[in-house]
């Protein structure tokens, strides 16, 4: 080999190491993970990506747990999300209410029962750039489909109370504003931390 090809080779595989480090360590943002979900670092290690939760989500929820891609990270590549764009997570007000199907699918206890008074996926992130109501339509199809009343109607605009609010995403995905003038967020998600 050439002293040029030496050279393009091992600076070839430093960027691709060091692009490997980045996806690794950082993800592009932090996932919504299901009810009962442990604290992240021990989910990681417990949770051996076998999708049963997804396919008892699909099967006796709504269907809203995925699978987290590569753009949310290597390192959590593979492990259940919840996607509120693509339906709600019901277990509160809903057909998984006291049930939690993902959660009895789960073989290694990545995913505990919780009370239901113990689940907070997330918080809304509201933007009024895109919101209907607020842009002066008749629109508050968020505070209709809010199962907790942490949806409110303040003059022309929702305002979401944090402490009500389990982040289940019906607000998300019933919101007809395009692009979605609502974003759910783990910002105060409640996760199992004594395992």
């Amino acid at each position: 080999m050439s002293r040029r090809g030496f050279l393009k080779l091992v600076l070839s595989s430093a960027i691709i190491a060091l692009i490997g480090r980045g996806l690794w360590f950082s993800s592009s943002r932090k996932v919504l993970r299901p009810p009962g979900a442990v604290v992240e670092d021990k989910f990681l290690r417990l949770c051996i990506r076998c999708g049963r939760c997804i396919d008892a989500c699909k099967e006796h929820g709504s269907g809203t747990l995925e699978y987290a891609t590569i753009a949310d990270g290597i390192k959590v590549q593979g492990t259940p999300k919840v996607n509120p764009l693509k339906a709600p997570c019901e277990a509160i007000g809903g057909r998984c209410e006291g049930l939690l199907p993902c959660v009895k699918a789960c073989p290694t206890g990545a995913l505990r029962f919780v009370r239901k008074e113990d689940i907070k996926l997330g918080s809304i992130v509201w933007d009024g750039r895109y919101c209907i109501a607020y842009q002066g339509g008749e629109c508050f199809v968020c505070v209709e489909v809010c199962p907790t009343g942490a949806a409110v109607r303040r003059g022309r605009r929702p305002v979401f109370i944090d402490s009500l609010c389990v982040g289940c995403g019906r607000c998300v995905y019933a919101c007809p504003a395009i692009p979605k003038a609502l974003k759910l967020v783990p910002r105060g998600e409640k996760r199992v931390e004594d395992c």
